[in-house]
């Protein structure tokens, strides 16, 4: 498979990251494993211990800052929940509750935002750019990657131009999925923007359909 390389992205981005209604968020499942919650010492551990070409006193840096910031992403999660759950009980207003629950929803948006920018601020003093795609990658499961993968599968002619569209979806997706609740919600992500892939690959003329019936046909299905 062709390996991606990718170039960090600046915090204008990380001002911006695209957040759902919380409407549309779906089921945001407690799962157990220190890679499937972000307010774990293990989970930071295990990302830390993963990373390359890092000094000892530099992997203690890391470690410590991702605890921290695991941390506090979820205190923005807890006080969410108890915020959203407030509005919903503040009125018997429906329409009334649910704008309430929305202004809850997107006050923490903001909190999740400068939790982002302060994070790569601080991982930067100690990372290299291609040591910061690494952590990013490692945060969010290698989910960049694996879709990109995908797409290399089914559709094999793809070219550079299309590659280089593909990967700007991906990498907001993965912004996105670095301040997400869990493995699920962060897999969810990159499946949203895989749905903006595909829709730019059809405008471009590509049949997804057809291509997906042609791997099928010759043996493999490809993972949804």
């Amino acid at each position: 498979m062709q390996r991606l390389k990718l170039h960090a992205i600046g915090l204008f981005a990380a001002c911006s990251l695209v957040q759902p209604c919380f409407c549309q968020t779906g089921t945001q499942k407690e799962v157990a494993g220190i890679t499937q919650t972000n307010a774990t010492t293990s989970r930071a551990a295990e990302i830390t211990q993963k990373l390359t070409t890092l000094t000892e006193s530099d992997r203690s840096s890391i470690q410590a800052i991702l605890n921290n910031h695991f941390e506090a992403l979820q205190v923005i999660f807890d006080n969410r929940k108890i915020a959203m759950k407030k509005a919903e009980g503040s009125t018997t207003d429906k329409e009334l509750a649910a704008a309430r629950q929305q202004t809850a929803w997107n006050a923490a948006v903001g909190q999740l935002n400068k939790a982002y920018v302060n994070f790569l601020g601080s991982i930067s003093r100690h990372l290299g750019e291609e040591q910061v795609e690494e952590l990013k990658d490692l945060m969010t499961e290698g989910g960049l990657q694996n879709e990109f993968d995908r797409f290399l599968v089914l559709l094999p002619g793809l070219k550079e131009v299309h590659k280089a569209q593909i990967t700007t979806y991906l990498k907001e997706a993965r912004e996105n999925a670095m301040v997400a609740e869990t493995a699920d919600v962060r897999s969810d992500w990159f499946i949203k923007y895989r749905g903006r892939a595909n829709n730019y690959l059809a405008a471009a003329g590509f049949d997804l359909r057809k291509a997906t019936e042609d791997l099928e046909a010759r043996g493999r299905v490809i993972k949804k």
